[in-house]
């Protein structure tokens, strides 16, 4: 059986505040920094970082990432290959 997916678009002000929820926030330049104070990293572009306007809130875990059409099919052929246990 196939799990459905729903992808929503947000404001920024709604993706800021969901990143807060989830104890990340945007910097003086407007990258993500986790908790520690840490940008987050691009999984998809080397050595570039997550900016608050492209981020990607995953659905169904805590993971930010790049909002591209590659790094979302990258994120869900992963969930594919190894799904979480229901």
């Amino acid at each position: 059986m196939t799990q459905e997916l729903e992808f929503l678009e947000l404001t920024s002000e709604e993706r800021l505040l969901l990143l807060r929820i989830f104890d990340h926030d945007l910097d003086d330049e407007g990258f993500i920094i986790d908790s520690t104070g840490s940008r987050i990293p691009s999984q998809e572009i080397i050595y570039n970082y997550i900016h608050g306007e492209n981020a990607l809130l995953a659905p169904g875990s805590l993971e930010v990432l790049d909002g591209t059409p590659t790094s979302i099919s990258k994120f869900l052929r992963e969930r594919v290959e190894s799904p979480a246990d229901d």
